[in-house]
């Protein structure tokens, strides 16, 4: 996060994403005491502290769309669908990869698993990945870092570490999209940068802009609403980098 301390000597930090603030808002508004499901999309400027890359900014601009009050893969098939066409439409090229996350409890079987196998090869990892294990182990699989992918080559599938109505779950996602005529690649070192994210997770990714390919990514968070103070409400979403989608357009315009 981009965090650092203004004039007046406040500490300020930045928004990353959008997600938090959208869900923020929704408990605000006490849009779940009207019951039913919500869907809600957004568009903003967010903040990331990192070395810029192609299409890839410190400030930068995000659409969004969360959907809230909705437990079925149906709607995570629904709002997939929905990425693709807009992509589609702009005429920008992607491969989708999905995964699953798993339930909160097959997840924490899973990073006990994994951190064994990282501590193992802990002297092959970059000094992140290495911070990482206690942390967050799961970001460990997507590091770019080629030192890294060769050491997690044979690292446990979280998908062996998964509850049957996970993996259930999994499946019924897998068959709407087939139904939807949405090709995808199932991609098990597939994870998110934030640990909220449960089940399903996705990714639209070209190799028109350098190793950094991914147009547009999401997934489902059933358990942020009640983390923030809200009522237990399963939701999920998905956001793109404006900044990166006119430089597709503008790649394809070429």
């Amino acid at each position: 996060m981009y965090v650092f301390e203004d004039r007046g000597g406040r500490k300020v930090a930045l928004r990353p994403e959008g997600t938090a603030s959208t869900v923020r808002a929704f408990i605000e508004e006490r849009l779940y005491a009207k019951g039913g499901y919500h869907k809600l999309f957004y568009e903003g400027a967010m903040f990331r502290y990192e070395r810029p890359q192609a299409g890839r900014y410190r400030q930068f601009h995000q659409i969004g769309a969360e959907i809230f009050g909705v437990s079925s893969p149906v709607a995570d098939a629904e709002l997939i669908k929905m990425v693709k066409d807009i992509l589609d439409a702009l005429s920008i090229k992607t491969r989708l990869e999905i995964n699953t996350l798993g339930d909160f409890e097959s997840r924490k079987r899973y990073m006990e698993v994994l951190k064994e196998y990282l501590k193992g090869v802990e002297s092959s990892l970059c000094e992140d990945c290495r911070k990482r294990i206690e942390r967050n182990p799961l970001r460990v699989l997507d590091c770019k870092v080629e030192g890294c992918r060769e050491a997690t080559e044979n690292a446990p599938v979280l998908t062996d570490s998964l509850s049957d109505r996970s993996l259930e779950r999994f499946e019924r996602l897998k068959e709407y999209l087939s139904g939807l005529g949405v090709e995808y690649i199932f991609n098990p070192r597939l994870v998110r940068g934030l640990d909220y994210y449960t089940d399903t997770v996705f990714e639209f990714i070209t190799d028109m802009i350098g190793a950094q390919g991914t147009v547009a990514a999401g997934g489902r968070y059933d358990t942020l609403v009640k983390q923030l103070g809200g009522p237990d409400t399963p939701a999920l979403g998905f956001a793109a980098g404006i900044e990166r989608l006119m430089l597709l357009v503008e790649k394809h315009a070429c």
